[in-house]
Protein backbone atom coordinates (compact mmCIF):
# COMPACT_ATOMS: atom_id res chain seq x y z
CA UNK A 1 0.00 0.00 0.00
CA UNK A 2 1.04 3.12 -0.93
CA UNK A 3 2.01 6.27 1.50
CA UNK A 4 -0.07 9.10 1.65
CA UNK A 5 1.98 12.10 0.36
CA UNK A 6 1.08 14.97 2.75
CA UNK A 7 0.82 18.36 0.22
CA UNK A 8 3.49 20.72 1.58
CA UNK A 9 2.49 23.49 2.96
CA UNK A 10 3.84 26.74 1.50
CA UNK A 11 6.38 28.84 3.71
CA UNK A 12 4.43 31.86 4.09
CA UNK A 13 1.86 30.30 5.63
CA UNK A 14 4.23 28.30 7.89
CA UNK A 15 5.81 32.00 8.58
CA UNK A 16 2.31 34.26 8.58
CA UNK A 17 2.92 35.38 12.30
CA UNK A 18 6.31 36.07 11.90
CA UNK A 19 5.94 38.34 9.05
CA UNK A 20 2.67 39.87 10.46
CA UNK A 21 5.69 41.07 13.00
CA UNK A 22 8.67 41.57 10.70
CA UNK A 23 6.48 43.89 8.01
CA UNK A 24 5.29 46.51 10.20
CA UNK A 25 8.91 46.59 12.14
CA UNK A 26 10.35 47.38 9.35
CA UNK A 27 8.08 49.38 7.87
CA UNK A 28 7.68 52.30 11.04
CA UNK A 29 10.91 51.42 12.28
CA UNK A 30 12.53 54.83 10.53
CA UNK A 31 9.35 56.21 12.80
CA UNK A 32 11.87 56.47 15.87
CA UNK A 33 13.73 59.60 14.15
CA UNK A 34 10.03 61.43 14.65
CA UNK A 35 9.75 63.84 16.96
CA UNK A 36 6.74 65.40 19.36
CA UNK A 37 4.24 67.40 16.54
CA UNK A 38 2.57 69.77 19.39
CA UNK A 39 -0.58 68.35 19.12
CA UNK A 40 -1.63 66.81 22.36
CA UNK A 41 1.49 64.88 22.78
CA UNK A 42 3.09 68.01 24.50
CA UNK A 43 0.19 68.08 26.81
CA UNK A 44 0.25 64.47 27.75
CA UNK A 45 3.92 63.77 27.87
CA UNK A 46 6.06 67.29 28.21
CA UNK A 47 3.32 69.32 30.21
CA UNK A 48 2.32 65.89 32.37
CA UNK A 49 5.68 65.00 32.84
CA UNK A 50 5.86 65.50 36.44
CA UNK A 51 2.95 63.36 36.44
CA UNK A 52 3.92 60.64 34.53
CA UNK A 53 7.12 60.23 34.98
CA UNK A 54 6.49 58.90 38.80
CA UNK A 55 4.78 55.14 38.38
CA UNK A 56 3.27 56.54 42.20
CA UNK A 57 0.65 57.96 40.45
CA UNK A 58 -0.65 54.69 38.94
CA UNK A 59 -3.82 54.82 41.02
CA UNK A 60 -4.19 58.39 39.83
CA UNK A 61 -4.24 57.85 36.07
CA UNK A 62 -7.94 55.42 37.17
CA UNK A 63 -9.53 58.92 38.79
CA UNK A 64 -8.09 61.40 36.27
CA UNK A 65 -8.98 62.37 32.57
CA UNK A 66 -6.82 61.80 29.96
CA UNK A 67 -5.07 64.81 30.47
CA UNK A 68 -4.38 64.51 34.26
CA UNK A 69 -6.39 67.94 34.69
CA UNK A 70 -10.32 66.49 35.74
CA UNK A 71 -11.29 69.46 32.35
CA UNK A 72 -12.09 66.85 29.83
CA UNK A 73 -14.96 63.96 29.18
CA UNK A 74 -11.87 61.71 27.91
CA UNK A 75 -11.07 58.81 30.39
CA UNK A 76 -8.55 57.06 29.45
CA UNK A 77 -6.54 55.54 32.37
CA UNK A 78 -4.52 52.95 30.44
CA UNK A 79 -3.23 55.46 27.82
CA UNK A 80 -1.66 57.30 30.66
CA UNK A 81 -0.26 54.20 32.44
CA UNK A 82 1.08 53.27 29.26
CA UNK A 83 2.92 57.02 29.08
CA UNK A 84 4.09 56.72 32.50
CA UNK A 85 6.20 53.25 31.44
CA UNK A 86 7.68 54.91 28.67
CA UNK A 87 8.48 57.94 30.64
CA UNK A 88 9.88 55.59 33.53
CA UNK A 89 12.33 54.03 30.72
CA UNK A 90 12.82 57.15 27.79
CA UNK A 91 12.35 59.88 29.84
CA UNK A 92 11.28 62.76 27.72
CA UNK A 93 12.57 62.02 24.54
CA UNK A 94 10.24 61.08 21.88
CA UNK A 95 12.01 57.45 20.74
CA UNK A 96 10.54 55.54 23.74
CA UNK A 97 7.23 57.03 23.09
CA UNK A 98 6.66 56.14 19.51
CA UNK A 99 8.79 52.42 19.90
CA UNK A 100 5.75 51.82 22.55
CA UNK A 101 3.51 52.61 19.74
CA UNK A 102 5.35 50.94 16.98
CA UNK A 103 4.92 47.63 19.05
CA UNK A 104 1.22 47.84 20.32
CA UNK A 105 0.68 47.92 16.16
CA UNK A 106 2.60 45.02 15.64
CA UNK A 107 0.60 43.55 18.81
CA UNK A 108 -2.44 44.38 17.06
CA UNK A 109 -1.52 42.91 13.94
CA UNK A 110 -0.38 39.62 15.51
CA UNK A 111 -3.83 39.21 17.58
CA UNK A 112 -5.40 40.43 13.94
CA UNK A 113 -4.02 37.37 12.45
CA UNK A 114 -5.73 35.26 15.32
CA UNK A 115 -9.12 36.62 14.88
CA UNK A 116 -9.34 35.91 11.79
CA UNK A 117 -8.15 32.52 11.66
CA UNK A 118 -10.94 32.01 14.91
CA UNK A 119 -13.67 33.66 12.32
CA UNK A 120 -13.01 30.80 9.69
CA UNK A 121 -11.25 32.89 7.42
CA UNK A 122 -8.62 30.85 5.72
CA UNK A 123 -4.51 31.38 6.43
CA UNK A 124 -3.86 33.08 3.08
CA UNK A 125 -6.81 35.29 3.56
CA UNK A 126 -6.03 36.34 7.28
CA UNK A 127 -2.73 36.67 5.73
CA UNK A 128 -2.97 39.02 3.05
CA UNK A 129 -6.01 41.19 5.12
CA UNK A 130 -3.30 41.60 8.46
CA UNK A 131 -0.46 43.07 6.00
CA UNK A 132 -3.19 45.18 4.62
CA UNK A 133 -3.90 46.47 8.32
CA UNK A 134 -0.14 46.42 8.95
CA UNK A 135 1.06 48.56 6.06
CA UNK A 136 -2.10 50.75 5.22
CA UNK A 137 -1.11 54.26 5.34
CA UNK A 138 -4.73 55.05 6.82
CA UNK A 139 -3.70 53.27 9.88
CA UNK A 140 0.01 55.02 10.00
CA UNK A 141 -1.96 58.21 11.83
CA UNK A 142 -2.31 56.02 14.74
CA UNK A 143 0.96 54.32 14.66
CA UNK A 144 2.96 58.01 13.99
CA UNK A 145 1.07 60.25 16.26
CA UNK A 146 1.62 59.68 20.10
CA UNK A 147 -1.91 60.58 21.10
CA UNK A 148 -3.14 57.73 19.18
CA UNK A 149 -2.35 55.26 22.01
CA UNK A 150 -5.68 55.14 22.79
CA UNK A 151 -6.29 53.77 19.51
CA UNK A 152 -3.78 51.40 19.37
CA UNK A 153 -5.14 50.28 22.70
CA UNK A 154 -8.52 49.65 22.54
CA UNK A 155 -8.12 47.31 19.19
CA UNK A 156 -5.29 45.51 20.98
CA UNK A 157 -7.60 44.56 23.66
CA UNK A 158 -10.78 44.35 21.13
CA UNK A 159 -9.58 42.00 19.19
CA UNK A 160 -8.16 40.00 21.83
CA UNK A 161 -11.22 40.13 23.71
CA UNK A 162 -13.33 39.28 20.55
CA UNK A 163 -10.76 36.31 20.02
CA UNK A 164 -11.12 34.95 23.91
CA UNK A 165 -15.41 35.27 23.49
CA UNK A 166 -15.09 33.12 20.26
CA UNK A 167 -12.70 30.63 22.10
CA UNK A 168 -14.95 30.37 24.99
CA UNK A 169 -18.05 30.14 22.55
CA UNK A 170 -16.12 27.09 21.08
CA UNK A 171 -14.82 25.23 23.78
CA UNK A 172 -16.39 26.67 26.80
CA UNK A 173 -13.62 26.69 29.03
CA UNK A 174 -13.75 29.34 32.07
CA UNK A 175 -10.02 30.41 31.62
CA UNK A 176 -11.12 32.32 28.66
CA UNK A 177 -13.89 33.74 29.47
CA UNK A 178 -11.80 35.38 32.58
CA UNK A 179 -9.30 36.13 30.25
CA UNK A 180 -12.22 37.86 27.40
CA UNK A 181 -13.25 39.74 30.81
CA UNK A 182 -9.94 41.32 31.52
CA UNK A 183 -9.33 42.23 28.11
CA UNK A 184 -12.85 43.94 27.61
CA UNK A 185 -11.62 45.97 30.73
CA UNK A 186 -8.57 46.89 28.76
CA UNK A 187 -10.20 47.47 25.93
CA UNK A 188 -12.59 49.99 28.19
CA UNK A 189 -10.33 51.44 30.29
CA UNK A 190 -8.27 52.33 27.16
CA UNK A 191 -10.79 54.32 24.86
CA UNK A 192 -14.43 54.70 25.45
CA UNK A 193 -15.82 53.58 22.32
CA UNK A 194 -15.06 49.73 23.79
CA UNK A 195 -18.06 49.96 25.75
CA UNK A 196 -19.66 48.77 22.71
CA UNK A 197 -17.84 45.86 22.37
CA UNK A 198 -20.74 43.65 24.93
CA UNK A 199 -22.99 44.83 22.39
CA UNK A 200 -20.79 43.51 19.40
CA UNK A 201 -20.80 40.11 21.01
CA UNK A 202 -24.43 39.73 21.50
CA UNK A 203 -24.86 40.67 17.53
CA UNK A 204 -22.34 38.05 17.08
CA UNK A 205 -24.39 35.55 19.21
CA UNK A 206 -27.15 36.24 17.25
CA UNK A 207 -25.82 36.40 13.67
CA UNK A 208 -24.35 33.28 14.24
CA UNK A 209 -27.85 31.69 16.06
CA UNK A 210 -26.14 30.10 19.37
CA UNK A 211 -27.97 30.06 22.12
CA UNK A 212 -28.30 33.33 24.19
CA UNK A 213 -28.63 31.58 27.59
CA UNK A 214 -27.45 29.06 29.70
CA UNK A 215 -24.99 28.80 32.76
CA UNK A 216 -21.72 30.06 31.30
CA UNK A 217 -23.50 32.81 29.17
CA UNK A 218 -25.23 34.20 32.27
CA UNK A 219 -22.01 34.38 33.86
CA UNK A 220 -20.09 36.06 30.81
CA UNK A 221 -23.12 38.61 30.98
CA UNK A 222 -23.12 39.45 34.51
CA UNK A 223 -19.03 40.11 34.01
CA UNK A 224 -19.67 42.16 31.02
CA UNK A 225 -22.55 44.24 33.15
CA UNK A 226 -20.00 44.14 36.39
CA UNK A 227 -16.76 45.71 34.28
CA UNK A 228 -19.16 48.43 32.57
CA UNK A 229 -20.77 49.13 36.38
CA UNK A 230 -17.11 49.22 37.32
CA UNK A 231 -15.77 51.40 34.45
CA UNK A 232 -18.87 53.87 34.27
CA UNK A 233 -18.25 54.52 38.45
CA UNK A 234 -14.37 55.76 37.95
CA UNK A 235 -15.34 57.37 34.84
CA UNK A 236 -18.00 59.35 36.27
CA UNK A 237 -15.69 60.59 39.47
CA UNK A 238 -12.84 61.14 37.26
CA UNK A 239 -14.10 63.07 34.13
CA UNK A 240 -15.49 66.90 33.89
CA UNK A 241 -19.28 66.71 33.16
CA UNK A 242 -20.35 69.85 32.35
CA UNK A 243 -22.66 70.72 29.29
CA UNK A 244 -20.47 71.12 26.25
CA UNK A 245 -22.10 72.00 22.91
CA UNK A 246 -19.81 70.01 20.83
CA UNK A 247 -21.16 66.54 21.77
CA UNK A 248 -24.41 65.37 21.11
CA UNK A 249 -27.01 64.24 18.18
CA UNK A 250 -26.84 67.74 16.01
CA UNK A 251 -22.48 66.46 15.80
CA UNK A 252 -23.74 63.41 14.88
CA UNK A 253 -25.50 64.71 12.16
CA UNK A 254 -22.75 67.16 10.82
CA UNK A 255 -19.93 64.39 11.13
CA UNK A 256 -22.06 62.16 8.48
CA UNK A 257 -19.42 62.49 5.34
CA UNK A 258 -17.20 60.87 8.63
CA UNK A 259 -18.18 57.25 7.06
CA UNK A 260 -18.15 57.77 3.39
CA UNK A 261 -14.56 60.01 4.03
CA UNK A 262 -12.89 57.20 5.58
CA UNK A 263 -13.73 54.44 2.91
CA UNK A 264 -12.60 56.77 0.57
CA UNK A 265 -9.15 57.40 2.50
CA UNK A 266 -8.87 52.98 2.84
CA UNK A 267 -9.60 53.24 -0.97
CA UNK A 268 -7.64 56.06 -1.89
CA UNK A 269 -4.57 55.57 0.07
CA UNK A 270 -2.36 58.19 -1.24
CA UNK A 271 -1.15 61.92 0.42
CA UNK A 272 -2.96 61.54 2.92
CA UNK A 273 -3.56 64.53 5.48
CA UNK A 274 -2.50 64.92 8.92
CA UNK A 275 -5.73 66.65 9.96
CA UNK A 276 -8.61 65.66 7.17
CA UNK A 277 -11.29 68.26 6.32
CA UNK A 278 -14.52 67.10 4.88
CA UNK A 279 -14.46 67.84 1.16
CA UNK A 280 -17.39 66.85 -1.37
CA UNK A 281 -14.72 65.08 -3.71
CA UNK A 282 -14.07 62.42 -0.80
CA UNK A 283 -17.74 62.59 0.23
CA UNK A 284 -18.92 61.44 -3.09
CA UNK A 285 -15.91 59.07 -3.73
CA UNK A 286 -16.53 57.10 -0.41
CA UNK A 287 -20.15 57.28 -1.11
CA UNK A 288 -19.52 55.72 -4.49
CA UNK A 289 -17.20 53.31 -2.64
CA UNK A 290 -20.06 51.89 -0.07
CA UNK A 291 -22.57 51.57 -3.17
CA UNK A 292 -19.61 49.47 -5.40
CA UNK A 293 -19.43 47.41 -1.90
CA UNK A 294 -22.79 46.66 -1.19
CA UNK A 295 -23.57 45.92 -5.22
CA UNK A 296 -20.47 43.63 -5.10
CA UNK A 297 -21.42 41.60 -1.99
CA UNK A 298 -25.32 41.32 -3.03
CA UNK A 299 -23.96 39.87 -6.50
CA UNK A 300 -21.58 37.32 -5.22
CA UNK A 301 -22.44 33.91 -5.70
CA UNK A 302 -21.60 31.19 -4.11
CA UNK A 303 -18.84 31.28 -1.05
CA UNK A 304 -20.16 33.75 1.20
CA UNK A 305 -20.35 34.16 4.71
CA UNK A 306 -23.75 36.60 5.03
CA UNK A 307 -23.36 36.01 8.87
CA UNK A 308 -19.38 37.44 9.28
CA UNK A 309 -20.47 40.68 6.58
CA UNK A 310 -23.38 41.43 8.87
CA UNK A 311 -20.93 41.49 11.65
CA UNK A 312 -18.05 42.88 10.27
CA UNK A 313 -20.48 45.72 9.07
CA UNK A 314 -21.82 46.45 12.76
CA UNK A 315 -18.23 46.28 14.01
CA UNK A 316 -17.39 49.25 11.43
CA UNK A 317 -20.46 51.21 11.45
CA UNK A 318 -20.68 51.06 15.23
CA UNK A 319 -17.01 51.93 16.02
CA UNK A 320 -17.36 54.42 13.57
CA UNK A 321 -20.58 56.25 15.49
CA UNK A 322 -18.47 57.35 18.77
CA UNK A 323 -15.87 59.55 16.58
CA UNK A 324 -19.47 61.23 15.19
CA UNK A 325 -20.57 61.88 18.69
CA UNK A 326 -17.89 65.01 18.81
CA UNK A 327 -17.86 68.15 16.90
CA UNK A 328 -15.55 71.11 17.54
CA UNK A 329 -17.45 74.06 17.72
CA UNK A 330 -14.50 75.30 15.39
CA UNK A 331 -14.71 72.82 13.22
CA UNK A 332 -15.49 74.86 10.12
CA UNK A 333 -11.71 76.52 10.74
CA UNK A 334 -10.33 73.68 12.19
CA UNK A 335 -9.92 69.38 11.29
CA UNK A 336 -13.40 67.60 11.39
CA UNK A 337 -11.95 64.04 11.92
CA UNK A 338 -8.60 62.35 12.67
CA UNK A 339 -7.25 59.48 10.62
CA UNK A 340 -6.25 57.45 13.82
CA UNK A 341 -9.96 57.18 14.35
CA UNK A 342 -10.17 54.59 11.17
CA UNK A 343 -8.07 52.06 13.24
CA UNK A 344 -10.91 50.61 14.87
CA UNK A 345 -13.12 50.28 12.36
CA UNK A 346 -10.99 49.08 10.36
CA UNK A 347 -11.16 45.87 11.52
CA UNK A 348 -14.83 45.55 10.84
CA UNK A 349 -14.03 47.02 7.30
CA UNK A 350 -11.77 43.93 6.44
CA UNK A 351 -14.18 41.15 8.02
CA UNK A 352 -16.73 42.39 5.97
CA UNK A 353 -14.36 42.51 2.88
CA UNK A 354 -13.04 38.94 3.54
CA UNK A 355 -16.41 37.33 4.10
CA UNK A 356 -17.69 37.99 -0.08
CA UNK A 357 -14.20 38.18 -1.46
CA UNK A 358 -13.19 34.80 -3.03
CA UNK A 359 -10.91 32.35 -2.02
CA UNK A 360 -8.97 32.35 -4.97
CA UNK A 361 -8.14 36.08 -5.04
CA UNK A 362 -5.76 35.37 -1.61
CA UNK A 363 -4.31 31.99 -3.14
CA UNK A 364 -0.31 32.63 -2.75
CA UNK A 365 1.17 29.60 -5.12
CA UNK A 366 -0.55 31.58 -8.39
CA UNK A 367 2.27 33.59 -9.84
CA UNK A 368 -0.29 36.42 -10.99
CA UNK A 369 -1.61 36.48 -6.91
CA UNK A 370 1.88 37.19 -5.62
CA UNK A 371 2.37 39.61 -8.16
CA UNK A 372 -0.50 41.43 -7.30
CA UNK A 373 -0.97 40.93 -4.05
CA UNK A 374 2.67 41.93 -3.34
CA UNK A 375 2.65 45.09 -5.46
CA UNK A 376 -0.58 46.35 -3.79
CA UNK A 377 1.16 45.89 -0.42
CA UNK A 378 4.53 47.65 -1.36
CA UNK A 379 2.39 50.01 -3.10
CA UNK A 380 0.53 50.89 0.53
CA UNK A 381 4.08 50.66 1.73
CA UNK A 382 5.52 53.33 0.05
CA UNK A 383 2.43 55.94 1.00
CA UNK A 384 2.92 54.84 4.52
CA UNK A 385 6.58 56.04 4.30
CA UNK A 386 6.10 58.98 2.65
CA UNK A 387 3.90 59.87 5.52
CA UNK A 388 5.94 59.72 8.19
CA UNK A 389 7.94 63.06 7.42
CA UNK A 390 4.88 64.42 7.89
CA UNK A 391 5.22 63.93 11.90
CA UNK A 392 9.11 64.25 12.40
CA UNK A 393 8.27 67.84 14.11
CA UNK A 394 5.80 70.15 14.64
CA UNK A 395 6.81 72.87 11.62
CA UNK A 396 6.45 69.18 9.44
CA UNK A 397 3.24 68.33 10.79
CA UNK A 398 1.61 71.43 10.88
CA UNK A 399 3.10 72.67 7.70
CA UNK A 400 1.95 69.80 5.79
CA UNK A 401 -1.65 71.13 7.44
CA UNK A 402 -1.32 74.46 5.91
CA UNK A 403 -0.14 72.95 3.03
CA UNK A 404 -4.08 70.68 1.92
CA UNK A 405 -5.52 73.97 3.71
CA UNK A 406 -4.02 77.17 4.14
CA UNK A 407 -7.16 78.93 5.16
CA UNK A 408 -8.06 77.21 8.18
CA UNK A 409 -7.05 79.49 10.94
CA UNK A 410 -6.35 76.92 13.61
CA UNK A 411 -3.84 75.39 11.57
CA UNK A 412 -1.73 78.83 11.36
CA UNK A 413 -2.75 78.86 15.32
CA UNK A 414 -1.29 75.34 16.06
CA UNK A 415 1.57 76.05 13.97
CA UNK A 416 2.27 79.21 16.14
CA UNK A 417 1.78 77.44 19.18
CA UNK A 418 5.01 74.96 18.66
CA UNK A 419 6.71 78.28 18.34
CA UNK A 420 5.24 79.65 21.47
CA UNK A 421 6.21 76.02 23.46
CA UNK A 422 9.45 77.11 21.65
CA UNK A 423 9.90 80.76 22.83
CA UNK A 424 10.00 81.52 19.67
CA UNK A 425 7.53 84.97 20.33
CA UNK A 426 8.27 86.13 16.93
CA UNK A 427 7.05 83.74 14.60
CA UNK A 428 4.43 82.86 17.33
CA UNK A 429 2.86 86.79 16.44
CA UNK A 430 3.28 86.12 12.78
CA UNK A 431 1.16 82.70 13.34
CA UNK A 432 -1.26 84.38 14.64
CA UNK A 433 -1.77 87.25 12.63
CA UNK A 434 -2.14 84.88 9.68
CA UNK A 435 -4.79 83.23 11.35
CA UNK A 436 -6.32 86.49 12.57
CA UNK A 437 -6.50 87.21 9.22
CA UNK A 438 -8.48 83.63 7.61
CA UNK A 439 -11.35 84.20 11.00
CA UNK A 440 -10.87 85.70 14.05
CA UNK A 441 -11.33 83.67 17.48
CA UNK A 442 -11.16 84.43 20.82
CA UNK A 443 -8.46 82.56 21.37
CA UNK A 444 -5.90 84.09 18.75
CA UNK A 445 -6.85 87.84 20.71
CA UNK A 446 -6.21 86.36 24.40
CA UNK A 447 -2.48 84.52 23.00
CA UNK A 448 -1.52 88.06 20.98
CA UNK A 449 -2.36 89.31 24.75
CA UNK A 450 0.12 87.57 26.45
CA UNK A 451 2.67 88.22 23.84
CA UNK A 452 2.69 92.00 24.46
CA UNK A 453 2.40 91.58 28.32
CA UNK A 454 4.87 88.66 28.97
CA UNK A 455 6.91 88.91 26.58
CA UNK A 456 7.06 92.56 25.80
CA UNK A 457 5.57 94.37 29.04
CA UNK A 458 3.40 96.58 26.45
CA UNK A 459 0.40 96.32 28.92
CA UNK A 460 -1.94 98.85 26.82
CA UNK A 461 -1.60 96.52 23.41
CA UNK A 462 -1.94 93.57 25.73
CA UNK A 463 -5.35 95.07 27.51
CA UNK A 464 -6.69 95.70 24.18
CA UNK A 465 -5.91 92.38 22.92
CA UNK A 466 -7.67 90.92 26.21
CA UNK A 467 -10.82 92.67 26.36
CA UNK A 468 -11.38 91.93 22.82
CA UNK A 469 -11.01 88.31 23.57
CA UNK A 470 -13.49 87.98 26.61
CA UNK A 471 -15.72 90.19 24.67
CA UNK A 472 -15.87 87.15 21.63
CA UNK A 473 -16.31 84.77 24.67
CA UNK A 474 -12.94 83.60 25.86
CA UNK A 475 -13.44 82.09 29.49
CA UNK A 476 -10.23 80.13 30.31
CA UNK A 477 -9.88 80.37 33.79
CA UNK A 478 -5.89 80.77 33.78
CA UNK A 479 -6.90 83.24 30.73
CA UNK A 480 -8.98 85.58 33.61
CA UNK A 481 -5.89 84.98 36.00
CA UNK A 482 -3.54 86.62 33.43
CA UNK A 483 -5.77 89.17 32.68
CA UNK A 484 -5.74 89.98 36.85
CA UNK A 485 -2.08 89.67 36.49
CA UNK A 486 -2.15 92.20 33.47
CA UNK A 487 -3.90 94.94 35.65
CA UNK A 488 -1.82 94.99 38.70
CA UNK A 489 1.25 94.91 36.57
CA UNK A 490 0.01 97.62 34.72
CA UNK A 491 -1.50 99.25 37.33
CA UNK A 492 1.77 99.77 39.38
CA UNK A 493 3.30 100.71 35.84
CA UNK A 494 1.14 103.45 35.94
CA UNK A 495 1.82 104.46 39.40
CA UNK A 496 5.64 104.90 39.12
CA UNK A 497 5.21 107.26 35.83
CA UNK A 498 2.75 109.75 38.04
CA UNK A 499 -0.40 108.51 36.06
CA UNK A 500 -2.44 108.15 39.37
CA UNK A 501 -6.02 108.10 37.62
CA UNK A 502 -4.89 105.40 35.36
CA UNK A 503 -3.44 103.30 38.17
CA UNK A 504 -6.67 103.61 40.10
CA UNK A 505 -8.46 102.66 37.60
CA UNK A 506 -6.55 99.49 36.19
CA UNK A 507 -6.70 98.20 39.92
CA UNK A 508 -9.90 98.52 40.31
CA UNK A 509 -10.31 96.64 37.01
CA UNK A 510 -8.69 93.75 38.75
CA UNK A 511 -10.31 93.83 42.21
CA UNK A 512 -13.82 93.74 40.38
CA UNK A 513 -12.80 90.34 38.59
CA UNK A 514 -10.85 89.26 41.94
CA UNK A 515 -12.84 90.74 44.90
CA UNK A 516 -11.09 88.47 47.06
CA UNK A 517 -7.80 89.91 46.47
CA UNK A 518 -6.08 91.53 49.41
CA UNK A 519 -2.71 92.91 48.02
CA UNK A 520 -4.90 94.53 44.94
CA UNK A 521 -7.38 96.32 47.95
CA UNK A 522 -4.22 97.39 49.52
CA UNK A 523 -2.31 98.64 46.26
CA UNK A 524 -5.45 100.59 45.18
CA UNK A 525 -5.57 102.20 48.58
CA UNK A 526 -2.21 103.89 47.55
CA UNK A 527 -3.15 104.62 44.18
CA UNK A 528 -6.07 106.27 45.34
CA UNK A 529 -4.11 108.54 48.01
CA UNK A 530 -1.94 109.76 45.45
CA UNK A 531 -4.92 110.36 43.72
CA UNK A 532 -6.51 112.64 45.81
CA UNK A 533 -9.01 110.09 47.43
CA UNK A 534 -7.87 109.61 51.13
CA UNK A 535 -11.30 108.44 52.22
CA UNK A 536 -11.87 105.98 49.56
CA UNK A 537 -8.17 104.84 49.97
CA UNK A 538 -9.11 104.14 53.93
CA UNK A 539 -12.09 102.51 53.07
CA UNK A 540 -9.90 99.88 50.89
CA UNK A 541 -7.11 99.49 52.98
CA UNK A 542 -9.85 98.12 55.50
CA UNK A 543 -10.90 95.72 53.27
CA UNK A 544 -7.29 94.47 52.58
CA UNK A 545 -7.32 93.54 56.47
CA UNK A 546 -10.36 91.83 56.16
CA UNK A 547 -9.54 89.71 53.65
CA UNK A 548 -6.01 89.77 54.96
CA UNK A 549 -6.00 90.37 59.09
CA UNK A 550 -2.21 89.60 58.74
CA UNK A 551 -1.75 92.41 55.93
CA UNK A 552 0.83 94.65 57.87
CA UNK A 553 1.01 97.21 55.02
CA UNK A 554 -2.69 98.32 55.70
CA UNK A 555 -2.39 98.66 59.33
CA UNK A 556 0.41 101.15 59.17
CA UNK A 557 -1.23 103.44 56.10
CA UNK A 558 -4.46 103.23 58.42
CA UNK A 559 -1.99 104.73 61.30
CA UNK A 560 -0.91 107.17 59.37
CA UNK A 561 -4.55 108.33 57.64
CA UNK A 562 -5.73 108.61 60.94
CA UNK A 563 -3.03 110.62 62.75
CA UNK A 564 -3.69 113.38 61.33
CA UNK A 565 -7.03 113.79 62.02
CA UNK A 566 -7.16 114.96 65.93
CA UNK A 567 -10.41 113.15 66.78
CA UNK A 568 -9.01 110.31 65.41
CA UNK A 569 -6.07 109.45 67.34
CA UNK A 570 -7.20 106.58 68.98
CA UNK A 571 -7.97 104.66 65.72
CA UNK A 572 -4.05 105.87 64.98
CA UNK A 573 -2.64 104.54 67.84
CA UNK A 574 -5.05 101.00 67.50
CA UNK A 575 -3.71 100.41 64.05
CA UNK A 576 -0.10 101.08 65.35
CA UNK A 577 -0.16 98.64 67.62
CA UNK A 578 -1.94 95.77 65.09
CA UNK A 579 0.71 96.52 62.99
CA UNK A 580 3.54 96.16 65.22
CA UNK A 581 1.07 92.69 66.56
CA UNK A 582 1.25 91.55 62.75
CA UNK A 583 4.88 91.98 62.93
CA UNK A 584 5.68 95.88 61.67
CA UNK A 585 8.85 96.30 62.89
CA UNK A 586 8.80 100.09 62.27
CA UNK A 587 8.10 102.49 65.34
CA UNK A 588 4.91 104.00 64.23
CA UNK A 589 5.17 107.17 66.82
CA UNK A 590 1.25 108.01 67.65
CA UNK A 591 -0.71 111.57 67.37
CA UNK A 592 0.08 113.20 71.15
CA UNK A 593 -3.14 114.80 72.29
Amino acid sequence: MKAKIQAKVPAVYRYSTLLVIVIPALLYISALRLGFVYFDDDILVLSNYEKISHLSNLGRAFHSDAFFANLSPYYRPFQNVSLMFDAAFGGKAPLFYHLSNIGYHVLSCVSLLWLLGLLGFSKPKSLVATLIFAVHPVMGHAVLWIPARGDLLVTLFGILSCSFFIRFLKEGKMYYLALQVVCLAGAMFSKESAVLLPFLFLFYLVLTKQKLFNTGKLIMYASWGAVMVFWYYLRYISIDHRNDSQVGVHAILKNIPFIPEIVARVLFPFDLPVTPVFTPAYTFAGIIGIILIIVFMLTRKGEKNVPLILFGAIWFLGFCFPNMFVRLNSADDNFEYLLHRTYLPMVGFLIMFLSAAPEKWFNLQRRLNNIVIGSFLLLLSVFSIYQQGKYLDGPSYWGSAIRYMPEKSWFHYYMGRYYFKQKDNVRFEQCLNEAERHKSYAEFKYQLGMIYFADRKSYDTAYRYFSQAFKQGYGDPEGRANFIALCLESSADYFQKGEYGKAVKRCEEALNNDPGNADAAYNLGIYLVNNGEKQRAASMWMRAIRLKPDQTRAYRSLSLYYRYDAKKADSADWYAREYNKHGGKENLISFEK
